[in-house]
């Protein structure tokens, strides 16, 4: 593929979401030529009064195990541990000999009885076996993997936080990394075929590694840091906006504070109800503001992982100090107080809609009473936070119509909406999975639908043609 930006293209009868028909010229990566439509089918790419909207961008992506979670044994419909524990056997008796079988999709939060380590042993057997919770912060793992990793499992078996992310970094570590960039560019053009042209990649190890030795992908990538990864980072001259490669750039430094909704592990003012437990503060405020300041003397812009109203109310209180800017990640219960707080610090909201969709019965049972503080949308809009979509894949899949979908009508297709006030309006759910604007002098990045939005369902809203800096990476050719 030619250089982002190479081709000068004329795209004609492409219809604005206003309805209005339009003929533009994008050049060298930028729009610089609209008209109204003269009516012709002439162009380069006739859009045939296709609707087109800017390129969509995925803010919050972890590219490696998205790609992974691909092929490997989903959970995702086992309603018990029992039905886990089938499924993961039939997938233990196949497993090639020495290899560590990784699974995905577990939500034992949701289940009546816990996952203990004998009932997993008695699936696993002597396989190695470590199955990924759906929020990706903790694993139900096989005693056959405990000892391969030299590590220690409670009766339950679970890994949770900071000890299941360092397993599964080795775990991970143990793939090979041809076949592994060979699914990440699968992934990349399946994000492509459903409007993405760019992604904030926030793989837990060394993305900017990754990348420098991946070809050049046909999306913008932005690759994120960990402090685990700092040092390496800085000897090799990283920060915010260094290009790595082709289309590819450091992205922000990520900063997990507390832990998630589904693990229990999110770190809140309330208890969990039946417990006096309050989730979980990975990094306390004199810990966040020494990394912080090491990242903003480094040259990086912070995004810190915050879900519980706790943690937010933790962040915001180290960020006005500090007086940075950068990207809160989640948000998911932020109190009134907060959520003004939030738009006085400048920080940028990066939420994942589609979590809702997937949460709701969580919210019930983990959050109850908290429906004006869970999943806050138009109130942050109101109150002038700039707010961006991403999906968290894998927690939810890598597509943007799934969190515009969900940010407007704030649930399922068939469900009852949560928290109407908070829902927004199509075009403005586009806006925030949206960097650019049909313009002149906008990045050409661009997508034609395949359908009007009016008369399909917005998570299946089929895709006609995908430009990356006018240049086509779906589509006709």
């Amino acid at each position: 593929m030619a250089k982002l930006g190479a081709n000068r293209v004329r795209i004609t009868r492409a219809r604005r979401l206003d309805g209005s028909t339009i003929d533009l010229v994008v050049s060298a990566g930028r729009i610089v030529h609209i008209e109204p439509t003269r009516g012709r089918g002439d162009g380069d790419l006739d859009a045939d009064g296709r609707v087109v909207v800017p390129g969509l961008w995925d803010e919050h992506v972890h590219l490696g195990l998205w790609a992974a979670s691909r092929r490997r044994l989903d959970l995702a419909t086992a309603s018990s541990a029992a039905e886990a524990a089938a499924l993961i056997a039939r997938a233990a008796d196949v497993a090639p000999r020495g290899e560590i079988l990784v699974a995905t999709g577990l939500r034992e939060g949701l289940w009546q009885a816990p996952p203990t380590a004998a009932l997993m042993d008695a699936a696993a057997g002597n396989v190695p076996v470590m199955a990924v919770s759906l929020d990706v912060h903790s694993s139900w793992c096989s005693s056959a993997l405990a000892t391969r990793l030299g590590i220690d499992l409670g009766p339950d078996g679970m890994l949770r936080e900071a000890a299941h992310f360092s397993a599964q970094l080795r775990v991970e570590a143990e793939a090979d990394e041809r076949v592994r960039d060979s699914w990440v560019r699968e992934a990349i053009d399946a994000a492509a075929a459903r409007g993405v042209v760019g992604i904030v990649d926030l793989e837990f190890d060394d993305a900017v590694a990754a990348w420098s030795h991946r070809a050049a992908p046909p999306l913008h990538v932005e690759a994120g840091v960990y402090p685990h990864a700092l040092d390496r980072a800085i000897a090799r001259g990283d920060h915010t906006g260094r290009a790595v490669g082709p289309n590819v750039e450091v992205g922000p430094l990520k900063i997990i504070t507390d832990g998630s909704l589904g693990t229990r592990t999110a770190y809140c003012h309330a208890p969990y109800p039946g417990t006096a437990d309050r989730g979980v503060l990975e990094v306390p405020p004199a810990l966040l503001e020494t990394l912080l300041v090491r990242g903003r003397d480094a040259g990086f812009s912070p995004a810190i992982h915050a879900i519980g109203d706790a943690a937010v109310e933790a962040v915001l209180d180290v960020v006005l100090r500090l007086g940075l800017h950068g990207r809160l990640e989640h948000a998911q219960l932020v109190t009134q107080a907060d959520v003004a707080r939030l738009a006085r610090a400048g920080l940028i909201a990066s939420l994942q809609p589609a979590h809702l969709v997937d949460d709701l019965v969580l919210l019930e049972r983990y959050w109850p009473g908290r429906d004006t503080d869970a999943y806050r949308l138009r109130s942050l809009l109101d109150a002038g936070v700039r707010v961006v979509f991403g999906s968290d894949a894998p927690v939810s899949p890598l597509d943007p119509w799934r969190s515009i979908a969900a940010a407007v009508r704030r649930g399922a297709p068939d469900a009852t909406p949560f928290g109407v006030d908070e829902a927004i309006d199509v075009a403005t759910a586009i806006s925030c999975s949206a960097r650019s604007s049909i313009e002149l002098g906008e990045p050409a990045d661009l997508v034609l639908l395949d359908d009007d939005i009016e008369r399909t369902r917005l998570e299946t809203m089929p895709v006609y043609a995908t430009l990356v800096g006018g240049d086509p990476v779906h589509g006709p050719v």
